[in-house]
């Protein structure tokens, strides 16, 4: 509750004490709104005659679940409780530290692919961020690997929607320069500063994205117009589906459960969010924190590709960054060759290259040079359509290297 929900309703009360209140501390988390636990744990002492029950017997998670959320609740404060499972065993949560996001996000994707293959509902499976704009790396993944979801819509925000007004007024194959000049004209800064309100970094992560987007298609071939229809193909709304899965914020997330839930991007400054900086601040992270570990039902999985938050250590894991993979440079032999195979087959077939393969596409297939198609599959921005139609002839560069 804020401070006006509470004077209102000191209002009704008068001096009566005829009031009965249900709520859970550790799950605070509207901070921004004016909101803060101290009122609910205030009311045994403003009201001496206050019961007070605990609620601890869960009926949603598995008590493998149960046991790694209730690892934080030391440090949550607050009313003490620990909850309890009601339900039968499940599989233990997964944590895993990767190299890049790139490979963090395969890592959703297969396993997204398990759990359907599995029998598990998609719209039983949801994807928590810390924002919708870490949501949004999730859009074009999902898109290839044909995971219809439901949630984030990068072209449907604001920064998109009008950068791509601009852009439609030229016709042009200086892509990545044109699409640069508009979004700094919208505003875009390439350096963040430390300060940022929620709605304007994801309004500058989203133009940041676009930029970074006309950098990887631009090749000299495609125009500014072939750039927004390939935009429109990846990141358009046919791949949502209100059955698909779920991409939320976790404040998106409270209030829901799902049988499985994953929590990528677990690293400082993403969750705790840079701007956390006060006491106060961190701990309603931490509680925001506990309330996604908390959506899970059965399947919860826990990742991290940069510095790994500290709420991991108050979990107990030992979160260390993992070692990075080796990225193809410009001039790498293996990176050039997988272009002139693009050329060759987006020639013989009449496409533009983009469409065969982006060219971070063959910057990771360069770097991680998968070694069978399985693990090509892997690779973000190859999916189940161009692994059957390209992937033998890929493997075949990649050995001839």
């Amino acid at each position: 509750m804020n401070l006006l929900q509470q004077t209102l309703l000191d209002r009704w009360l008068g001096d009566r004490d005829e009031l009965c209140a249900v709520g859970d501390d550790y799950q605070s988390i509207y901070a921004f709104t004016g909101a803060t636990p101290d009122y609910l744990l205030g009311l045994a002492r403003r009201f001496a005659n206050t019961t007070v029950i605990r609620l601890e017997d869960n009926y949603r998670s598995s008590p493998e679940v149960l046991a790694l959320a209730n690892r934080i609740v030391p440090s949550l404060g607050g009313a003490e409780k620990i909850l309890r499972a009601t339900l039968p065993g499940g599989p233990e949560p997964v944590t895993r530290s990767f190299p890049a996001r790139e490979a963090e996000t395969a890592f959703v994707v297969d396993r997204i692919r398990a759990l359907r293959a599995e029998g598990v509902a998609l719209g039983q499976i949801a994807v928590l961020c810390r924002t919708n704009a870490r949501l949004a790396d999730f859009e074009e993944p999902f898109h290839e690997a044909e995971i219809p979801f439901q949630g984030a819509a990068l072209l449907a925000r604001e920064a998109a929607r009008q950068l791509l007004k601009q852009l439609r007024k030229y016709d042009t194959t200086e892509v990545a320069v044109t699409v640069r000049t508009l979004a700094r004209d919208a505003g875009w800064r390439e350096r963040l500063p430390e300060k940022l309100g929620e709605r304007e970094m994801v309004r500058q992560s989203d133009l940041g994205r676009i930029v970074r987007l006309a950098s990887e298609f631009d090749d000299g071939q495609g125009t500014t117009r072939d750039f927004i229809a390939d935009l429109e193909e990846r990141f358009s709304s046919r791949g949502v589906d209100r059955q698909g899965v779920h991409l939320l914020t976790l404040h998106g997330a409270k209030g829901l459960e799902f049988d499985a839930v994953f929590i990528p991007r677990l690293e400082e400054k993403e969750l705790p969010i840079r701007q956390a900086k006060k006491p106060h601040e961190i701990a309603e992270e931490r509680r925001l924190f506990y309330v996604g570990l908390t959506r899970a039902k059965r399947h919860l999985a826990l990742s991290w590709g940069g510095k790994p938050s500290r709420f991991l250590a108050e979990l107990d894991i030992a979160a260390t960054p993992a070692r990075k993979l080796r990225e193809a440079e410009p001039d790498d032999p293996l990176y050039a060759a997988l272009k002139r195979w693009r050329l060759e087959r987006a020639t013989a077939d009449d496409l533009p290259a983009y469409v065969v393969f982006h060219n971070s596409t063959l910057a990771e297939i360069a770097g991680r040079r998968p070694r069978d198609l399985s693990e090509l599959s892997a690779v973000p921005g190859v999916g189940p359509s161009k692994l059957e139609r390209y992937g033998p002839e890929v493997l075949a560069v990649l050995e001839a290297a």
